[in-house]
């Protein structure tokens, strides 16, 4: 009782920690140097009249230096049109492009012409942002990519494979070790859950209909009754899938444990079927994978949902949203080390494509202690950006 009474008292605050970067709260009001408007995109499989909305930020005292951000996930269904990131890019009540303002920096970001798996047409989008910017306000000097979350692999991806154009990248909370892990996090996550809780979702891990989304709040309230009902099992799913929570007490681990599960599940449902459809075809395989993690590993291996994967799929998710490592100018990561949506090992694992490419002199990977997906301060995000400027800026070539 005391366990379920611990889970309950935080359902109200981990639902608001999971929705809240798709709520639509208050937009705070742009600078005067800020200007929005519709761009045309250049995709041959979308519409003629199909568009991305961007904002360019210029201040009078212009350094000639420019910040294109990428942003982060946003749910593919109706309900969420396209929209600008001010919500993402305000911290602490601060809007953080106003602090670059300040210094002289322009500062432009775009929404895509999509929502949901975006990185391929992402990087089209924000490369014709660019254009469009040098060709409307005039070229500038030094071009930097920031990307938060997915919007992080954007960010890398622009780096990696356009040197000439962008002088340094600052990724944060991103899954830069390449989409096919974090696809692998998410669905193993997923089926490992359905293993313990059964009775939560009527189909599978990547069948999922596209009309589930409807039910996410119902799913909500099965997710939070079962864990509360069966924390043993909740505590053998987290031993299993190793995903982070916040271990310092039972109070918080209770806690964590709800906030990572509603995470990463939201995800499950909100984002698979366009990520099927993206990439066209299941991109996630586990039918030789081998769970380990309890006491009797056998019958979670015997009975845990098996996955084929699509031969095409696979290849999309590694030609689009694959990082290599081949870096030409210094790239910086800020990362909490227990990252419940993208683990802290993405870090691990782009270290090694990076020394792979002997490219190690110009990665610095920031880690940051506690819990949370991009829980950054303002001084911390600011410091990771001071740190990519003044390596970009010192950069003399290879």
């Amino acid at each position: 009782m005391k366990n379920r009474l611990l889970l309950s008292s935080f359902i109200v605050l981990a639902m608001m920690l999971v929705l809240s970067p798709f709520t639509r709260a208050e937009v705070p009001p742009l600078p005067p140097e800020c200007k929005q408007q519709p761009l045309a995109v250049n995709d041959p499989k979308t519409p003629e009249e199909d568009f991305q909305l961007v904002l360019i930020c210029v201040p009078e005292n212009w350094n000639r230096s420019l910040v294109i951000y990428a942003h982060g996930f946003v749910p593919p269904q109706p309900q969420f049109p396209l929209v600008l990131p001010i919500n993402e890019l305000t911290i602490d009540n601060t809007f953080l492009p106003q602090l670059l303002l300040a210094q002289g920096f322009a500062f432009t970001t775009s929404s895509y012409h999509k929502n949901g798996a975006v990185t391929q047409q992402a990087i089209d989008d924000l490369l014709d942002l660019l254009n469009f910017f040098q060709g409307s306000v005039g070229l500038p000097s030094h071009v930097f990519t920031i990307g938060g979350s997915e919007g992080g692999l954007t960010a890398i991806q622009l780096l990696e494979q356009h040197p000439d154009q962008f002088a340094g990248g600052l990724a944060l909370c991103a899954p830069v070790g390449g989409a096919p892990h974090q696809i692998k996090y998410l669905g193993d996550f997923r089926v490992v859950f359905d293993y313990f809780f059964p009775d939560v979702f009527s189909f599978g891990a990547f069948n999922v209909p596209l009309e589930a989304f409807k039910q996410w709040d119902t799913y909500v309230t099965q997710i939070i009754a079962e864990m509360t009902n069966h924390v043993g099992a909740a505590a053998q799913l987290f031993s299993v899938t190793r995903a982070a929570v916040d271990p310092s007490s039972l109070t918080t681990f209770l806690s964590t444990a709800v906030e990572t599960a509603l995470g990463l599940l939201f995800y499950s449902i909100w984002e698979t079927p366009d990520l099927v459809a993206t990439g066209g075809g299941i991109p996630y395989e586990n039918r030789f994978r081998l769970y380990v993690g309890l006491t009797n590993n056998l019958a979670l291996n015997r009975q845990v949902e098996r996955v084929k994967s699509d031969p095409e799929a696979e290849r999309y998710a590694r030609m689009f949203y694959q990082t290599k490592g081949n870096l030409e100018r210094p790239l910086v990561t800020l990362h909490n080390l227990l990252d419940p949506i993208v683990p802290f090992d993405h870090e691990l694992i782009y270290r090694g494509l990076v020394a792979g490419q002997q490219k190690s002199r110009f990665l610095t990977a920031i880690p940051v202690p506690g819990y949370g997906h991009c829980e950054f301060t303002t001084a911390q995000v600011l410091d990771a950006f001071g740190t990519m400027i003044q390596q970009a800026m010192g950069f003399t070539g290879p």
